[in-house]
């Protein structure tokens, strides 16, 4: 009985061995997504001239000059820059700014000199233009082309510099426009106020084109005008008193609407403004206030 239950251990066929449980194929981990770096906050007004040539961008710079940012700030904001000329051009520079075209024009206004404790007249710089007076800048300005160290005895007020488009300063030539000029502000930023105060005004006038019969006509000589001048510059024109002649009358107020206007400022802000005015076809003059 023994020799039958060792044979019979002996010969029983041993269980199948347990397969090991197979793995899953981990999956792969997704690549960790790039952080999004947060944009960079912009610490500075930022100007961009478009011009006939190209773009030129600038980083203005109101620690340095305050007012003349605050300035070009302004003049930027009610358009008063677009469709202007750059006058001058040289191998060192170019200047623009002008509404007469010629190098004698400005708002109407200046602002004061400022010295500067950072910037120098070097390459990429943008300084106010001015006459002969320290405190004579009114809206010219001049990008510099190469270091022009001499400027820095001379008393310019310099308040930013260029960070792209230098190389299309060197392609700017006389009478070339600028398109426009538009200003982006950093949040909380304050323009200070230079407290120049005047009325609006004309900068650019246009004589009427009266009838070639004007000698067999009977009109008046003066008419009486007024305008509605807006804070760009926009002016609405009526003839209060007109010549008594509809064609003249026409051909007044088509030569008034070339006219380009200087709005009014209060305290360096521009303001919306009302003007009458007796004007005189002989002479091309006016006198303010409507009075004969």
């Amino acid at each position: 009985m023994l020799a039958l239950l060792a044979f019979m251990v002996l010969t029983q066929t041993p269980p199948p061995a347990q397969k090991p449980p197979e793995k899953k194929p981990e999956k792969a981990k997704p690549a960790p997504k790039p952080k999004k770096e947060a944009p960079k906050k912009q610490e500075r007004p930022i100007a961009t001239l478009e011009t006939a040539k190209g773009t030129v961008v600038v980083e203005l710079e109101p620690t340095e000059a305050p007012v003349a940012v605050s300035n070009f700030i302004s003049l930027a904001q009610r358009g008063f820059y677009n469709g202007l000329t750059f006058h001058r051009v040289e191998d060192s520079l170019v200047q623009g700014g002008d509404p007469l075209g010629n190098g004698t024009g400005g708002p109407g206004y200046t602002i004061p000199f400022e010295q500067n404790r950072g910037l120098k007249n070097v390459k990429g710089v943008m300084g106010m233009a001015r006459g002969a007076e320290r405190d004579s800048a009114g809206s010219q300005f001049y990008l510099l082309k190469k270091d022009v160290p001499g400027f820095d005895l001379s008393g310019y007020t310099l308040f930013g510099r260029v960070t792209s488009g230098q190389d299309v300063l060197d392609k700017i030539a006389v009478g070339d426009k600028i398109t426009s000029v538009a200003v982006t502000v950093p949040p909380g930023y304050k323009p200070r106020a230079f407290g120049e105060t005047h009325a609006a005004e004309p900068q650019t006038l246009f004589y009427p084109v009266l009838p070639d019969d004007l000698a067999s006509r009977t009109y008046s000589r003066t008419v009486k005008v007024k305008v509605a001048v807006g804070t760009t510059g926009s002016a609405d024109i009526t003839l209060t008193r007109g010549s008594g002649d509809e064609e003249i009358d026409d051909a007044i107020v088509a030569a008034m609407r070339l006219w380009r206007w200087q709005p009014a400022l209060k305290q360096g802000q521009p303001v919306a403004q009302t003007l009458e005015f007796v004007y005189d076809l002989a002479t091309h003059s006016r006198r303010m206030g409507g009075k004969e």
